[in-house]
């Protein structure tokens, strides 16, 4: 999109946004399309619209491909910004690969990840 410029840029930018607030719309309105049921997942809508093992076949690899790239993405991406940040700071080793910085990150937020939350609970009020 960088490449567009601002005008159409801004422009594709609105027009995603726009599709985005439709389809999420449509996930509203579907959510209690048939009376007396409530699609609260994906695989039950799908269930609903393909059938029982058809709808889950459909439904369950895209999701999993949507959640494998998600990670796969926020990996590299946050990879990306420790290498960029260790090459600013310590400019004299810059031979570091962007794979180290990918391993390093993951390892934190696995550790991170398993740590319990501050959040009090409603209970505690």
């Amino acid at each position: 999109m960088a490449e567009l410029g601002w005008g159409p840029g801004v422009s594709i930018l609105v027009l995603s946004w726009i599709i985005t607030l439709y389809t999420l719309w449509q996930m509203v309105e579907m959510h209690e399309m048939v009376p007396g049921k409530r699609f609260d997942r994906y695989h039950e809508l799908g269930q609903y619209a393909f059938g029982e093992k058809l709808g889950l076949y459909i439904v369950v690899p895209q999701q999993l491909i949507v959640e494998v790239g998600v990670c796969i993405m926020y990996m590299v991406t946050n990879g990306r910004s420790l290498k960029k940040f260790h090459d600013i700071v310590c400019s004299d080793y810059k031979n570091i690969k962007l794979t180290l910085f990918i391993m390093i990150f993951a390892s934190v937020h696995f550790v991170l990840s398993h740590l319990p939350t501050s959040t009090p609970s409603p209970a505690s009020f």
